[in-house]
Parts: C-alpha cells; sequence; structure tokens
C-alpha cells in the first residue's frame, strides 16, 4: 500500500502510460477506422482491468474508507468499503480507460487543406507513382459521450450492484448479481456482437431474397469463417437475426432464406427466454441457498448438476425442432431441408446428436420436415390460411431423405 499521495500520483502515471500504449500501437496500425474501433474498446478493456487491480494493490480503495470514516464516523461498517470501491471505479479506473480510449485517435493526419497526398512522393505512404492523388481518411476520433455510454455499460451493473450490496441480505448480493449480468448481457447480446465482430445491413438484393420483419446483420467474419446463423436478444427492439458472409456465400437465395427463418422462429416462439429462463432456474436457486448458507444446499446442486444440464440441452434441442417447423411451415420444409443437407455435406455445420449436443442429428432433423412437408400436402393450408402456398405446396412427400 502506497501513502494516500503516492497512490493518487500512481494512477496518474499508470494513465499516462495507458495513453502512450495505445497511441503506438494505433500509430503503427494506421488510418484504418475498423482498427481503430478495436483499439478503443481492447485498450480501455485493459485499461480498465489494470487500474482496478492497481488500485486495489496501492490501496485506493482503502484510503478513500478511511476518509470516509473519519469524515462521517456513525455508519455501517460495511458502507465505508462500498464508498471505497465506488470512488475506486468512478474517478481512477474511468481516468485510466479514458486514456487508453483517446491514445487510440492517434492516426496519420491528412496532408494539407484538402486532405490528400501525391502518390509517389517521399513520405507519402501511397503506393503507385502516377503522380495522382491519393485521399488520406482520418479515422474518426472517440468522444467522451460514447465512452461514458460504453462505460457504463460494461462497469455500470457492477457499480450498481455494489452500491445496493450493503442494503441486501447476506449473501443475495451474489444472486442479484449473477440475474443482473445474465440479464444485462441477454438484452445487450446484439449491441455487443455487432461491436466487437463488426456486421453491416443486408444488401438490396440480399433482402429481396431474405424478406422478414427482424433485423437481419451479416456478421464480417470472412468467407472462410464460420458459416452460422443466430438469434439475438430478447427485449423489443434489439431482437436481431446475425448471419455469417460464409453461410450467404454457401447456400443459394431460397435456403438462406429458410435459415434466416429458422432464426427468426426462434424470437417468434420465444426461445431465446426460454433457454435463458431454464439455466436460471437451476442456478439462482442453488447460488441463494448456498449464499444463505442452507444445509445440504450446495451439495444438492452438485448432485442435480448432471440431469439440470442434460434437461437443459434437451430443452435447447426441442427449440431447434420447434424452429424448424416454425420456418418449415414459412419458409418450405424442402428449402430448409436442402440448406441443412448442403452444409452437413460441406462439413459447415458444428457437431450434433447426442445428450450434450446443442443440436439434434442431421438426420432426425430432415426426416421431421419430411414430415411437415408430408403433412401440409395431405392438410393444405393452415387453419388460419396463411401458410399453405410454401414452396412445397402439391408436392409429395420427398422420399430417401435422411441427412446422409
Amino acid at each position: 500500500m502506497l501513502p494516500p499521495a503516492g497512490a493518487l500520483l500512481s494512477h496518474l502515471a499508470l494513465a499516462t502510460v495507458c495513453w502512450s500504449a495505445t497511441r503506438l500501437v494505433a500509430v503503427s496500425a494506421g488510418p484504418d477506422p475498423r482498427v481503430a474501433s478495436r483499439l478503443r474498446r481492447g485498450g480501455a478493456a485493459v485499461a480498465l482491468l489494470l487500474a482496478a487491480g492497481w488500485g486495489t494493490l496501492v490501496g485506493t480503495d482503502a484510503h478513500v474508507s478511511t476518509w470516509a470514516a473519519a469524515a462521517v464516523p456513525g455508519l455501517p461498517a460495511d458502507l465505508y468499503p462500498t464508498l471505497g470501491a465506488l470512488v475506486l471505479f468512478s474517478v481512477p479506473v474511468p481516468l485510466a480507460a479514458y486514456a487508453a480510449y483517446r491514445g487510440a485517435d492517434a492516426t496519420v493526419r491528412p496532408a494539407g487543406a484538402t486532405g490528400q497526398r501525391r502518390v509517389g512522393t517521399p513520405g507519402s505512404g501511397g503506393t503507385g507513382g502516377n503522380g495522382t492523388a491519393t485521399p488520406r481518411t482520418r479515422v474518426p476520433a472517440g468522444t467522451p459521450r460514447r465512452f461514458l455510454g460504453g462505460y457504463a455499460t460494461a462497469v455500470g451493473p457492477a457499480i450498481g450492484l455494489t452500491a445496493l450490496a450493503p442494503a441486501l441480505p447476506d449473501g443475495w448480493w451474489l444472486v442479484a448479481g449473477v440475474a443482473l449480468v445474465g440479464g444485462l448481457l441477454a438484452a445487450g447480446s446484439p449491441l455487443f456482437v455487432r461491436r466487437m465482430v463488426g456486421s453491416r445491413p443486408l444488401t438490396a438484393a440480399e433482402r429481396a431474397a431474405i424478406p422478414t420483419d427482424v433485423p437481419v446483420h451479416v456478421l464480417l467474419t470472412g468467407r472462410e469463417g464460420p458459416a452460422n446463423a443466430l438469434a439475438a436478444g430478447v427485449l423489443p427492439g434489439l431482437r436481431c437475426v446475425y448471419v455469417t458472409e460464409r453461410l450467404l456465400d454457401s447456400l443459394p437465395p431460397r435456403e438462406a432464406a429458410a435459415i434466416v427463418t429458422h432464426e427468426v422462429g426462434h424470437h417468434r416462439r420465444r426461445h431465446v427466454p426460454l433457454r435463458l429462463g431454464a439455466v436460471g432456474a437451476y442456478v439462482l436457486p442453488w447460488l441463494g441457498a448456498t449464499a444463505l448458507s442452507v444445509p445440504g444446499a450446495f451439495l444438492a446442486g452438485l448432485v442435480l448438476l448432471v440431469p439440470a444440464t442434460l434437461a437443459i440441452f434437451r430443452l435447447v434441442r426441442w427449440t431447434e425442432y420447434d424452429a424448424d417447423a416454425y420456418a418449415a411451415r414459412r419458409a418450405g420444409a424442402d428449402a430448409l431441408a436442402d440448406a441443412l443437407d448442403r452444409l452437413g455435406t460441406r462439413g459447415l455445420l458444428g457437431g450434433t446428436g447426442g445428450p450434450l449436443a446443442l443440436h439434434p442429428p442431421l438426420a432426425a432433423r430432415v426426416d421431421r420436415l419430411a414430415d411437415v412437408a408430408h403433412e401440409r400436402v395431405e392438410s393444405g393450408p393452415d387453419g388460419d390460411g396463411r401458410y399453405g402456398t410454401g414452396p412445397e405446396a402439391g408436392r409429395t412427400r420427398p422420399e430417401g431423405r435422411s441427412g446422409d
């Protein structure tokens, strides 16, 4: 532990180091907006962890607790450490994170008022030698507002939980914290994925081939990356579907639309909150009972771990079947079966089958889709008359579809 003045100076020095380090990386990377954006987030996250650990090491929170106890005596004893932690994460930690965040703004500035340099001239950084002017784009600088928004999203829940901890019964802060973090991750997953991986909206041609009222974003994972699609988000206005570039490249439009409709089915059938609720129904009571020192609670949770896990995975596989049925009614059972066949044949599907698999066996999914197509041919349109005109309407049941 350092004396108070030494702790303060050490935080200022750490902020300077964080700014210098990210500036050095930013200058080396050049004016690439995507690199700068990722460097801001990554540098701020690393600086946040460093500053939090450093503050604990030098005793910043302990100094604040001591000052608070001297200035306002008579408060509950557990309130002073809480004040110390709140001050640590409200001043020194965001100072270092913001220094790293702004250090990422160091880019190659445009030359002259026009923001252009002559290609082929010394120091121009251009290629070629025809003497033409090449525009140099400056990376947009980070702003305090954007930083505060990101910091509040990342650290705000922890600060709020820390502030409430003295008012919560013993042990329940753990349950509240897990529930809060889980809920925020589930609700904010569309934003987290979009910022961490990078995405783009569908092109006009893709939107025409994939009609849906749920927002669809293409993850910029590369044409050699994974072929995947997922439903993200639980709150209205934040629910969306993500597809990877390779998935769109690997499937014809009709089959890609069927895959997207399958993911839309997860939203329409409330599968995302159902899965989260199943996990919470097991984890939260176990944590709560253990935190409250209920006799045998921890051991009982361990005994139930295996059956609960198997039940949750079984529920997840059922939601996949249910989303398949949703897509079959709206995009066509044949289209979805063909998409699954194509992805499976190319080895682009993850592991399926088994008690710990998130997806049912491919053959079982395709066979169920064949049953759906057969039932619709026999029964005609659905009761509401909306789904009897799919691509498989009027066809006979496909034979020999086993997914092999």
